[in-house]
């Protein structure tokens, strides 16, 4: 039992697969990192006072959580970028780039705004689940169109979604301008809140007699990350999608239908830009504006593509990304009260750190190690170092093919009819072991031992995996004995 557990450990730390979300997650966080110093550099090189760097940079850390107020905006917002780049991931998983959700969210909360002005006698809290119901339904029926579009006719996804957001922005201002109550400034719609019942209509909750609304969103952003990580992980329809967003080609050679996966990918997104859409306008606001004078699209949308991008569409990365995001974007306001920071800089400072997003994937790639081997080292040590590394590998994938042969030795004789006996021999030969041996549970010990005799050099994590897969082997013939 203890032995199935540690496989199942070792196998969730050190797959190749984690290694890969891991270093996804590092490269983002030193992506941000580096964006956000430039940004400061150029906002005191601007200001002319380097002291702004260390008070600014202090103020991000800090600020988004000094209040209650601000715990309730900062967390609010960290939740919204967090679903926003949830509805891109799934898009972008099957090769899609929805530059629509901004749009598709509009609508959504657009069309739920003006059913709840309009909803009488729905208890608290099935309110709420219907609003969302139904911003989920006008959003997804947004992004369908244009997965259809795409699918059918090829159209690009990326024009149809950037013509759709300006066309559902002017229809949802006018939609707003005359199907509901707007407030005596003509600016924005009457807040839900002040409707009667109070708080029936909007995503909050009562804590200690206040309202705030970082708790229910927080709570949708994790149900709907978690959703995302066992549809892309764990089923096969997941697959199907990443399948298909990896090659097109491939996957009807799998006998998939592109079509319907491009299709669903997008209604899937698009349901999840009108939950985004109900998180901001029936909870980080109770109302939406009406005019159409500043012409603005919402740019929660646009910031989730930059988180998603950012994460490297990894979902496991998305909300640490959103925790820095949000806490940036809490602490704008407040870069000109205390520092007197124009606001133009202080959007300035957050545009710089979301245009890391497009050059993130330099990163991603860049091997410092290896710069330090061709410096300091000269060009043939580093080729040696890469041949060392092929070699590692290739003993490696010896190591396994023994493993595996004196597992089958026992149990399945259509496999020893199909190997190559002598190359088996030769990587046999390497390790000393003796090729006429049989696997039992006394000898799996010293030949593991003389497996690793043979990596002086390797790496603790080699070594771990290696152990695994003896160790996998060893429970495999312990079920093929009973």
């Amino acid at each position: 039992m203890r032995t199935t557990f540690s496989f199942w450990k070792d196998k969730i730390v050190y797959s190749d697969k984690r290694k890969k979300g891991i270093k996804s997650i590092l490269v983002s966080f030193v992506t941000i990192i580096i964006s956000l110093s430039i940004a400061l550099l150029i906002t005191c090189i601007i200001y002319k006072d380097f002291s702004l760097f260390s008070k600014i940079f202090s103020t991000f850390f800090t600020h988004p959580f000094a209040t209650a107020p601000d715990i309730n905006a900062t967390i609010s917002s960290i939740a919204i970028f967090a679903v926003a780049a949830i509805a891109f991931l799934i898009a972008m998983k099957c090769g899609l780039f929805n530059i629509g959700i901004s749009g598709q969210m509009l609508f959504g909360g657009t069309v739920a705004t003006i059913v709840a002005q309009h909803m009488v006698g729905v208890p608290n809290g099935l309110s709420q689940i219907l609003i969302i119901l139904i911003s989920i339904i006008s959003a997804a029926s947004i992004s369908t169109l244009i997965g259809f579009l795409k699918s059918s006719l090829n159209v690009n996804e990326v024009v149809s979604s950037i013509m759709l957001n300006w066309i559902i922005y002017f229809i949802a201002t006018l939609m707003l301008a005359r199907l509901c109550q707007v407030g005596s400034d003509g600016l924005e719609t009457v807040a839900l809140n002040t409707l009667s019942p109070k708080h029936n209509l909007v995503l909050e909750v009562s804590i200690s007699g206040t309202y705030v609304s970082w708790l229910p969103l927080i709570i949708i952003a994790i149900i709907v990350i978690s959703f995302t990580i066992v549809l892309l992980n764990f089923t096969t329809f997941g697959k199907k999608i990443i399948n298909t967003g990896m090659s097109q080609t491939a996957a009807k050679y799998a006998g998939y239908s592109t079509k319907f996966n491009q299709v669903t990918a997008m209604l899937i997104s698009g349901a999840i830009a009108g939950i985004l859409g109900a998180m901001v306008y029936l909870g980080k606001a109770d109302n939406m504006p009406v005019t159409v004078a500043a012409k603005t699209i919402p740019q929660e949308g646009f910031t989730g593509i930059s988180v998603g991008l950012i994460a490297m569409s990894n979902s496991w990365a998305i909300l640490p990304i959103s925790l820095l995001f949000g806490m940036i974007d809490s602490s704008k306001v407040s870069l000109q009260t205390l520092y007197g920071v124009d606001p133009a800089v202080a959007d300035t400072i957050f545009g710089i750190v979301v245009y890391g997003a497009a050059i993130i994937s330099i990163f991603y790639f860049l091997v410092p190690y290896k710069w330090y081997l061709r410096i300091f080292k000269g060009k043939a040590y580093a080729n040696n170092y890469a041949q060392y590394v092929d070699n590692i590998n290739q003993d490696l994938d010896d190591a396994t093919s023994i493993i595996h042969y004196l597992h089958h030795q026992n149990l399945d004789q259509n496999y020893l009819n199909s190997i190559n006996k002598d190359s088996l021999k030769l990587r046999m030969k390497k390790f000393n072991i003796n090729f006429s041996n049989k696997m039992n549970y006394e000898n799996v010990r010293s030949y593991k031992q003389k497996i690793y005799a043979s990596f002086p050099n390797l790496k603790a994590i080699r070594k771990k995996e290696l152990m695994v897969l003896v160790e996998k082997e060893k429970n495999h013939q312990l079920k093929g004995a009973k």
